[in-house]
């Protein structure tokens, strides 16, 4: 039995290991070629951060982590490498640091690795000049947005501070309006717990497809359905219903409630 890989969120590696991966490229692959801006809300621990990692080497190219998945044996996709920004805030420590500081140093260090030069001062002209300085020098930006609403979701006691860093993220996002129509930003994929579309972070960003709920291609984008489970577990589940005496259809509706 592959080993599984509880709690890791790195594609590249989970690949490269050879862990088991339950294989969601035919709707990465349904995504790709249907749209390009996208939001998805979803709880913790649903495989968010993982189908980030997948969408950053899909588009860096990296055809050789998927030749024995979906896209790579059942499509012609080539691969076309682009140029990735990826934002975590989860990563970023908001409680201690501004986040309007944090997220100008990132993107001055995105533009220190590609050779990119910035002179502008507020945040909304930095990320678009950003975008746009790498896009003329590597090609469209694929940009990868993980946990946009944690700046919000950490200060829900702490209205004040929730209310500032609200007006950061429409900045931030404001950022990217026309972007993609001038041929700048390729994809866009935000994913995040909640959903906020009334707080207006997106709303200069109107043409989002939300997949957050009832969306034919995000039903089983995350998370495990039981054909899945059956057809990837199924050594998992013979074991464990050895150990805990239950008959494997006992242990499915166990797992299943």
């Amino acid at each position: 039995m592959k080993k599984l890989p509880v709690g890791r969120q790195n594609f590249e590696g989970i690949i490269n290991e050879n862990l088991l991966y339950v294989d969601k490229t035919r709707r990465v692959y349904d995504l790709i070629m249907n749209g390009n801006l996208y939001v998805l809300s979803r709880p913790r621990r649903f495989g968010k951060s993982l189908l980030i990692s997948t969408f950053k080497h899909l588009f860096l190219g990296n055809k050789h982590l998927f030749k024995d998945l979906y896209i790579g044996k059942e499509t012609d996709y080539d691969f076309p490498k682009h140029p990735v920004l990826q934002f975590n805030f989860a990563d970023y420590g908001l409680k201690t640091k501004n986040l309007e500081a944090v997220l100008s140093e990132e993107i001055n260090n995105y533009a220190e690795a590609f050779d990119v030069q910035i002179s502008e001062t507020t945040l909304s002209l930095q990320f678009k000049t950003l975008i746009e300085a790498i896009s003329k020098k590597e090609g469209s930006v694929v940009l990868l947005i993980d946990e946009y609403d944690k700046p919000i979701v950490d200060f829900l006691r702490d209205f004040e501070n929730a209310k500032v860093n609200q007006g950061i993220l429409k900045k931030f996002f404001g950022a990217l309006k026309g972007l993609e129509a001038q041929g700048h930003l390729h994809f866009l994929f935000i994913t995040g717990v909640s959903k906020f579309s009334k707080v207006s972070l997106f709303s200069d960003l109107n043409n989002l497809t939300d997949l957050s709920v009832g969306h034919p291609f995000s039903n089983d984008l995350l998370g495990i359905t039981h054909d899945e489970l059956l057809d990837n577990f199924d050594e998992y589940i013979l074991e464990t219903s050895k150990i805990f005496n239950f008959s494997k259809e006992a242990l499915l509706v166990a797992v299943k409630n």
